[in-house]
């Protein structure tokens, strides 16, 4: 990201803000490209149905990188994006970010064939990978050096409240007026954001390194092939050589792509963040209560149409409250991590979202009833996963160096979107196996849930320190 990810001390002062207050106006300008970015990746999950619908002819393996597509390219390409805007300089990154995420997604909203809107959701997320660096480097010199973990506070603050609002939004515009609406909404805001963006300061340091593309490239087709495999295993068979291949490939990819990022100057995964065994638990605690987190997020709006028949807006309320109770809890959640450490509070925070989903369990075979038989487990779960996800990313950025703390942030960020990848994935993969029986395909996701937010837990447990993290520097 621009100036931070090759490390130097002197990049992020490039442009050092004063003692004082930052402008508010700047520092929502930088979150909004947060927002934006974070907002596609779940207010498009409302909208699946009907996209479903609209091209019929297509199938649900195939309709699904819709949504994993945007995932796979944003966890490729979002360090190495972020590099570019080294030599761009972060202003000009940001809007050349703004500008793309905007015009693609008016071809989504416009896109007259599945092929046409999986293409343009690529290149959305494209630009979607450009802003989520660009914006964070752009609001860290706005704050002193002593508080620029404010500033990564503020900036996930908004991607937060974006993945609050995203589901009842898309629910809203989806069932008033079209899926399309759920894209087209991004024309009005980022026009007035990339308009807005000149004001930024300038930042750019030609000296970086050249950004690992070729990396890039290794990691976005091994999430791809992986994706693939677990999508059409059900239809291709588990044992058939496509589906056998397309996994078998994909992990060679992804571990040629880790070898060439433990050389590479300016690599694709940063590894040397990974170093100490508290990093390894926020980083791999983060990627796999992601691949849960975005699991259930499809599958809860899937079964809510598809076996409670409720209309795309009541579904895309009713996912709200996991992401709001998440963004409520989320700043106390440090707090008793603080009294009591991180271990026990994302331990508990996973046991609390497994109680919650075990409520969707018992609930969802059930008469449809939002106050008693949904609400109770959305929000317990939303509750356990506001105490995981900012607990989780604070370890992972612990002790770490001033000048590496945004790229430590994005790094974590890349992490959570290497699960949303799987996590997508396997739940269509599980959703088209239970093609006749939504409740059971439902069941089968929710236990998968359980267990991979247990699988956080029992990692947490062996590698974050009970006692109080060691604050960056």
């Amino acid at each position: 990201m621009a100036d931070l990810p090759v490390g130097s001390d002197k990049s992020l002062d490039i442009v050092a803000s004063s003692p004082g207050r930052p402008p508010v106006g700047l520092v929502l300008l930088c979150c909004l490209g947060a927002f934006v970015a974070f907002l596609d990746s779940t207010i498009v999950n409302v909208a699946f149905p009907n996209i479903a619908k609209t091209f019929s002819g297509s199938d649900l393996p195939t309709l699904s990188w819709v949504l994993n597509g945007y995932n796979v390219v944003i966890a490729a390409f979002l360090m190495p994006a972020g590099r570019a805007a080294d030599r761009l300089g972060c202003r000009r990154a940001f809007a050349v970010g703004l500008t793309t995420f905007t015009l693609a997604s008016v071809v989504c909203g416009a896109a007259g064939s599945a092929a046409v809107l999986i293409a343009a959701r690529l290149v959305q997320a494209v630009g979607a990978a450009i802003l989520v660096p660009t914006s964070l480097a752009l609001l860290m010199p706005m704050f002193p050096m002593a508080r620029r973990l404010i500033a990564i506070t503020i900036w996930g603050a908004a991607a937060a409240l974006a993945a609050g609002i995203g589901p009842g939004l898309g629910g809203l515009l989806a069932e008033h007026w079209s899926w399309r609406a759920v894209f087209l909404v991004n024309l009005p805001i980022g026009t007035v954001a990339v308009w807005a963006s000149r004001r930024l300061t300038e930042q750019r340091e030609p000296r970086g390194p050249t950004p690992d593309v070729l990396g890039a490239a290794l990691l976005g087709a091994a999430l791809g092939l992986l994706a693939l495999g677990l999508v059409k295993g059900p239809d291709w068979g588990w044992r058939s050589a496509g589906t056998l291949g397309s996994l078998a490939v994909g992990a060679l990819l992804a571990v040629a792509a880790v070898a060439r990022s433990a050389r590479h100057p300016a690599p694709v995964i940063s590894l040397d963040l990974l170093r100490s065994r508290s990093a390894v638990g926020g980083n791999i605690g983060s990627m796999l209560f992601s691949v849960t987190f975005y699991a259930v997020i499809l599958n809860n709006i899937l079964f809510l149409t598809g076996h409670w028949h409720w209309s795309l807006i009541a579904a895309g309320l009713a996912t709200t409250p996991p992401p709001i109770a998440t963004a409520l809890i989320a700043r106390p959640a440090t707090r008793f991590a603080d009294r009591f450490g991180d271990r026990p509070v994302v331990v508990a925070g996973c046991l609390i979202y497994v109680a919650g989903t075990l409520l969707l369990l018992w609930g969802g075979g059930r008469s449809p009833d939002f106050l008693t038989h949904w609400l109770p487990g959305a929000a317990v779960m939303g509750l356990g996963a506001g105490l995981v996800w900012p607990v989780l990313g604070a370890v992972a950025l612990a002790g770490v160096e001033p000048a590496r703390l945004a790229t430590a942030s994005a790094a974590n960020a890349a992490f959570r979107q290497l699960g949303a990848v799987l996590g997508t994935a396997l739940a269509v993969s599980i959703v088209t196996s239970s093609a006749a029986d939504v409740l059971g395909g439902a069941r089968t996701t929710w236990y998968l849930a359980i267990g991979f937010a247990l699988a956080v837990a029992v990692l947490t447990a062996l590698t974050v320190r009970r006692g109080a993290r060691p604050a960056p520097a």
